[in-house]
């Protein structure tokens, strides 16, 4: 009886180990279902086709909303690449003057436009600075931020997934309580 215990123990430790990582995807999905759940109940009255018809569009529409925004900064931040390899010719090139903006910060603005001038102005010490960023570590950091980004899309589309599982469960569940407690209070009423 003990080393059944003992494995039960372990098989369950394991199997939190296992879900650890999903633990926050499951905890935004459990936040996500409880604060749509009155614009879900409100669309799957007008849905007729089921609480599992109602809740995959009620999610991928909710999908929408999340991913459209960041597929949008992804995209022009994609696009602003060339504008960024461009900038950095030219500071190689011909330097780049202090912007204006720089000019109109409240703190530090006097300091920052001399770094500014220092650095970046001057074609030689543009060069000299921008060899100093070394690419391998520029490339390593957009490798880890690249991974950390599909990571985070995973556990918003799992988040997703349990939430509209929740929403399909809770709204069977909410429909079967309603018929029983309707043929309890009638079989009350015949006593």
């Amino acid at each position: 009886m003990n080393a059944r215990i003992a494995l039960a123990l372990a098989l369950a430790a394991l199997g939190l180990w296992t879900a650890a990582g999903f633990l926050p995807a499951l905890i935004w999905a459990a936040i996500l279902a409880t604060t749509l759940w009155p614009l879900y109940t409100t669309f799957a009255q007008r849905i007729a086709s089921g609480p599992s018809a109602a809740a995959l569009i009620f999610t991928l529409i909710v999908a929408l909303v999340l991913f459209t925004p960041m597929a949008l900064a992804i995209y022009q931040i994609a696009e602003q690449g060339d504008v960024l390899v461009g900038w950095v010719k030219r500071a190689g090139e011909s330097g780049v003057e202090v912007p204006d903006w720089l000019a109109r910060m409240p703190i530090a603005a006097e300091s920052l436009q001399q770094w500014w001038r220092n650095n970046l102005s001057d074609p030689k010490a543009a060069t000299a600075w921008l060899k100093t960023v070394n690419m391998d570590d520029a490339s390593n950091l957009l490798r880890t931020f690249g991974a950390q980004l599909l990571h985070r899309l995973f556990l918003m589309f799992f988040s997703l997934v349990a939430c509209s599982s929740c929403s399909a469960t809770a709204a069977c569940s909410q429909a079967a309580s309603s018929r029983h407690a309707t043929s309890y209070s009638g079989r009350q009423a015949r006593v």
